[in-house]
C-alpha cells in the first residue's frame, strides 16, 4: 500500500463471503500403496505443538504479561519501540509481582523454543477475540480465543527485572483470518487491518478493535478485547503440513513402503572406496578439514551421490564430517539446504566455516543480506594457491613416513617379531 492508501485506508478491512471449502493433498497416483503412510505423516505433523495459541490461547496469569493497563509513560517508550524495562510499564507491586513470574514463564518457554526449535515464538498481542465455533480442520472446535494482531517480540532478563522491545512489522493474525473465513465467511484484509493500526503514523489499535466489532457485531457470543498480552504464540503445523503437501520423492516413497521406490534406490545405490589417504594423489585430497578413514568413507559416499543415514555420538566428529560433506558438493558445483532442529547445530556449522575462511559460504534467511555481502567480498580477495611444491614435498615425506612405519612392522629375520609387537609385548 502506498502512504496515500495508508492514510485513507481506502479499500475494506474485509468482505462477507460464502466459506470456501479446503482440499487436502494427494499424491496424484491412484492406489499408491504409500498413501496411506503419507496421510499419517500428514496427521502427525498437523498434531505437532498441541492445540494453536492463535486460535486456542491460554489466557491465565501465568501464560502472557498482561499490558492492558500499564503506565502511560512507560507505554509510549515500549510502542515506539524502544528497550523498556517491566517495572516501568506496571507500576504497581503487586501487578508487577504477578507480571515478573508470567515473564519468567514466557522467557524460559522463548528460550526453550528459540535454542531447540530455532522458532522464535514470543509476541505482542494486541486484541483478543472470543468465541464459540465449529472445528475450523476436523480436530479443533469449541471455544476460541485469538490474538488479532501480532508483532515479534525480545525479551530478556535484567536483574531482577526484565526488558521488553518491540522488533519487526505488526501482522495480522493468519489463524484468526483463516477461522473467520471458514466458520463465518468473513474474509480479512490483512493489510488493511495494520494500515488500521499505523493510519497516521502512531500505533493506535483501537481502530482495529472497532473495525472487528463492526464485523462481528452480528454474530451471537463474539466478543472482541482491547488487550495488550506478551506470551508464546508459536503455531508450526500449518507450515509443516503445507511443506508435506508433496510428499513424492523416490527416498520418501521407499520409506512408505513403495516396493518398486526401494527396488530402484538399491539398484542405484553405487557404493565407492575412497583412496588411501597413504597413496592418494595430493591434489585430489580436497576435504575442508582433518577426516578420518570412517568419515572419509562417508564424505565418498555423498559426494557420490547416495542416499544414507549416518548416526553419530556427540564429540566423534559429526559437525565436521558435515562440512566436509558440504565442501565436496559445493565444488561439484551444487547447492546444498542443511536443516536441523536445533538452531545450534547451524550456528556450529557456519562458525566451522567462517573458521576456515569461508564465511559466508552458507547463508541463512535471516542473515541473508549479511552473509550474501561476505561472500562476495571473500571471493574478490580469493586466489588460487600455487600447491605443485606443497605436494611434491608431502609425497617426499609421506615416503619417509611409509618407510619407518614398515620398518617397524617389519619382524626380524633372527627374532621374527618386529619392533611394534615387542613394544606391544612389553
Amino acid at each position: 500500500m502506498t502512504d496515500d492508501e495508508s492514510a485513507s485506508v481506502q479499500r475494506p478491512a474485509a468482505v462477507s463471503r460464502a466459506a470456501t471449502a479446503f482440499g487436502r493433498a494427494g499424491s496424484g497416483r491412484a492406489g499408491d500403496v504409500a498413501d496411506p503412510v503419507r496421510a499419517q505423516w500428514r496427521a502427525e505433523l498437523a498434531a505437532v505443538g498441541g492445540r494453536s495459541p492463535l486460535l486456542h490461547f491460554a489466557d491465565a496469569p501465568s501464560t502472557r504479561i498482561e499490558l492492558s493497563t500499564t503506565h502511560p509513560g512507560g507505554l509510549a517508550r515500549f510502542i515506539t519501540g524502544q528497550t523498556t524495562l517491566l517495572s516501568q510499564l506496571i507500576r504497581d507491586d503487586v501487578a508487577l509481582r504477578a507480571a515478573r513470574v508470567a515473564a519468567d514463564n514466557v522467557t524460559a518457554k522463548g528460550l526453550e523454543l528459540s535454542t531447540t526449535r530455532g522458532i522464535d515464538s514470543v509476541r505482542l498481542g494486541i486484541g483478543l477475540a472470543s468465541w464459540s465455533g465449529a472445528s475450523t480442520n476436523g480436530a479443533d472446535g469449541g471455544e476460541f480465543c485469538a490474538p488479532i494482531l501480532l508483532r515479534p517480540l525480545a525479551i530478556r532478563r535484567h536483574g531482577r527485572d526484565f526488558e521488553l522491545k518491540l522488533r519487526g512489522a505488526t501482522v495480522l493474525n493468519p489463524a484468526l483470518a483463516t477461522a473467520l473465513e471458514r466458520q463465518f465467511g468473513l474474509v480479512l484484509d490483512p493489510e488493511a487491518f495494520v494500515a488500521l493500526s499505523n493510519a497516521d503514523g502512531s500505533f493506535k489499535p483501537n481502530a482495529v478493535i472497532d473495525q472487528l466489532r463492526a464485523l462481528t457485531g452480528h454474530l451471537a457470543d463474539f466478543s472482541v478485547q482491547p488487550r495488550l498480552v506478551v506470551s508464546s504464540f508459536a503455531e508450526v503445523a500449518p507450515q509443516l503440513t503445507a511443506d508435506a503437501f508433496d510428499l513424492e520423492h523416490p527416498v520418501l516413497d521407499a520409506l512408505a513402503g513403495n516396493a518398486t521406490a526401494r527396488w530402484s534406490l538399491e539398484e542405484a545405490a553405487a557404493p565407492v572406496e575412497p583412496v588411501d589417504s597413504d597413496h592418494r594423489d595430493p591434489s585430489t585430497d580436497v576435504l575442508l578439514l582433518d577426516a578420518d578413514s570412517e568419515q572419509e568413507l562417508v564424505i565418498a559416499q555423498i559426494a557420490a551421490g547416495n542416499s544414507l543415514v549416518v548416526k553419530t555420538m556427540p564429540g566423534t566428529g559429526g559437525t565436521q564430517t558435515i562440512v566436509n560433506a558440504l565442501g565436496a558438493l559445493v565444488g561439484q558445483n551444487k547447492r546444498v539446504l542443511v536443516v536441523s532442529p536445533r538452531r545450534a547445530t547451524l550456528r556450529g556449522i557456519a562458525q566451522r566455516l567462517a573458521d576456515i575462511g569461508l564465511s559466508g559460504a552458507a547463508v541463512a534467511p535471516s542473515t541473508l543480506r549479511r552473509d550474501v555481502v561476505r561472500s562476495i567480498a571473500r571471493n574478490e580477495r580469493a586466489h588460487q594457491p600455487n600447491l605443485g611444491e606443497v605436494d611434491e614435498a608431502l609425497v617426499r615425506l609421506r615416503s619417509v613416513l611409509l618407510d619407518y612405519r614398515g620398518s617397524l612392522s617389519r619382524p626380524d629375520d633372527e627374532l621374527g617379531v618386529s619392533v611394534v609387537a615387542g613394544v606391544i609385548k612389553i
